[in-house]
């Protein structure tokens, strides 16, 4: 038995390590020189830093239970941190039930109703009734027009998307998800998320499995309406690969144009699914400026990035007394996108100068920026309908990855869990429980 997984982020190293260790001849496949995607780092100073920010939270059970299963509980550990929300000059803190009916931005009534939402969302599991509906309609009604103005905020500076765009179904999941590390903690692992991707990795590969970075899957051939063969480019050659199982988690349009022969109603439905882009700066300072681990910016017209992530206040092992994380959600084809590496950064430090009211420029160690094309689907009302299922309609196609985490947002633990759910439909089919 031989499986071809594309993609060596989380969900395909996941798809990858159970594979593996269940019997298949497993070849992993990643275009980039290094392994992650989404979760992949930098190696500066001789540490491993991570491209955009990562932390763990408390009822992320998938992650939590793949890092016990690696071996790494004991590099776990877990810190209370401040969350915050920038608004016109002032920072507020909203990392509890008492500091949200502290937030002045809101009046008494519309931070109760807030708060209510929020704890209607914590105390339960699932949303799919909620499919088909908007942030706007729902929120609306279920919260009032003060709160959904901050509720507004949270849907356009993840998707940069009106919020009669977005799912209520997504937006009522995440709320329950993140509350409950936002009143309790943070976790973090020694030695970052690099550490679940080597050991996934390592998993993968004791077993016999192949990882190979820098190939280029061009093309998934179909033979008589099943998966047949891969083709791939590695170091300029065309390389091929005969199986009859192939387990993707690329974004939908990567996918789209490696593959012919879908069923024409399958590819419609796939391409409906769109995807935001993201640009995240790594910056490290000499000296840190913010009290808050994770500071929303509301004043989305003012700022160009719509959170500060100060990773000093997670990760103990800095080597530097202060690394954000400034991040930014936008289209790909946004003016602000085209603009080099340098010029956005250049205008992150001049924004972060004046919500910290330093000059942030000065203290400037290094930077990085890290470009993410497809870095979430836009979960629209009715992204339901077009979710693809992990086994396809195609023989031996099956599908992990971001694209299929809703109504779950796309974090650490959906993705582990997509790839985790894609490798145990292709051991059912293949009569291995």
């Amino acid at each position: 038995m031989k499986a071809v997984v594309l993609g060596g982020g989380l969900s395909g190293l996941m798809a990858a390590s159970v594979l593996s260790n269940n019997g298949f001849e497993t070849i992993l496949l990643e275009k980039d020189e290094i392994l992650g995607g989404l979760a992949s780092s930098y190696l500066i100073d001789g540490k491993y830093i991570p491209k955009t920010y990562h932390h763990v939270m408390c009822g992320d059970s998938t992650t939590l239970n793949t890092i016990y299963g690696l071996g790494l509980g004991s590099n776990l550990y877990w810190r209370k941190l401040k969350v915050g929300f920038y608004s016109q000059g002032k920072s507020y803190d909203f990392s509890s039930p008492l500091s949200i009916l502290k937030f002045k931005p809101l009046s008494l009534w519309g931070r109760i109703k807030f708060g209510l939402l929020v704890f209607k969302a914590r105390r339960k599991m699932s949303w799919q009734e909620l499919e088909g509906v908007s942030v706007e309609d729902y929120c609306k009604a279920a919260a009032g027009e003060e709160a959904y103005k901050l509720i507004n905020y949270i849907v356009q500076a993840k998707f940069a998307e009106p919020s009669d765009n977005v799912s209520a179904a997504w937006l009522m999941s995440r709320f329950g998800h993140e509350s409950k590390s936002v009143s309790d903690r943070f976790g973090y692992l020694k030695g970052g998320v690099e550490t679940i991707v080597d050991g996934l990795t390592k998993r993968c590969t004791k077993k016999g499995g192949a990882v190979k970075t820098g190939a280029k899957v061009t093309r998934i051939i179909l033979k008589a309406g099943e998966v047949n063969k891969v083709e791939y480019m590695e170091k300029g050659k065309t390389q091929e690969i005969r199986t009859d199982t192939v387990v993707s988690t690329l974004p939908m349009p990567m996918l789209l144009k490696v593959v012919d022969g879908l069923p024409q109603e399958y590819r419609k439905s796939l391409e409906n699914i769109e995807y935001k882009s993201s640009l995240c700066a790594a910056i490290a300072l000499s000296e840190r400026v913010s009290p808050f681990y994770w500071l929303n910016i509301m004043d989305l017209d003012e700022y160009p990035f719509v959170g500060i992530f100060e990773h000093g206040h997670l990760n103990t092992e800095l080597k530097y007394p202060s690394l954000m994380f400034v991040v930014k959600y936008l289209n790909s084809t946004d003016e602000f996108w085209q603009k080099s590496d340098r010029k956005i950064v250049e205008e992150y430090l001049s924004h972060l100068s004046d919500v910290f009211d330093c000059d942030v420029g000065e203290k400037l160690l290094w930077w990085r920026l890290h470009r993410a094309e497809y870095s979430t689907p836009l979960f629209i009302p009715d992204y339901g309908k077009y979710m693809p299922e992990a086994k396809s309609p195609v023989k031996g196609l099956y599908i992990g990855g971001i694209s299929r985490t809703y109504p779950r947002d796309r974090y650490m633990g959906t993705a582990l869990q997509t790839g985790m759910e894609a490798a145990q439909i292709v051991l059912l089919n293949h009569g291995i429980t």
